[in-house]
């Protein structure tokens, strides 16, 4: 069985993707609109994958530190990077509930990134 690094075709079509969306993270190489399309799409997922963690951390269906521990620590992974941080900056202020946006602003500036209040419900909410 081949691997993607020993797969030369694969390798030549796979690593320069990385590449670019990794340096598209740092800032260092300006994006073509297509690649910067498909970085904050794949922000955006990760973004909604973390709120789904926080919703249910809120609602007392996961133990209370879930989010923090889990889907926040890697969604601030990203959002601590030059393009992660200049997407969340426009993104938390149209498409994100205001908790969650003060949570993952906790979080970042807990982990060395921006502002606010974890998990701020006392009780999980009643259904």
């Amino acid at each position: 069985m081949k691997t993607v690094t020993s797969n030369r075709p694969a390798h030549g079509l796979l690593f320069p993707i990385l590449l670019r969306r990794a340096s598209g993270l740092d800032g260092i190489i300006p994006q073509k609109n297509t690649e910067n399309l498909r970085l904050e799409q794949m922000l955006a997922e990760q973004a909604w994958a973390a709120f789904h963690i926080w919703d249910r951390t809120r609602r007392g269906i996961f133990p209370k530190g879930t989010f923090e521990a889990t889907g926040g620590a890697l969604l601030c992974g990203l959002l601590k990077t030059a393009g992660g941080g200049t997407w969340w900056r426009t993104a938390k202020q149209i498409g994100f509930p205001p908790g969650f946006v003060s949570d993952v602003d906790a979080v970042l500036a807990r982990n060395g990134g921006a502002s606010t209040g974890v998990n701020s419900r006392k009780e999980p909410l009643k259904t």
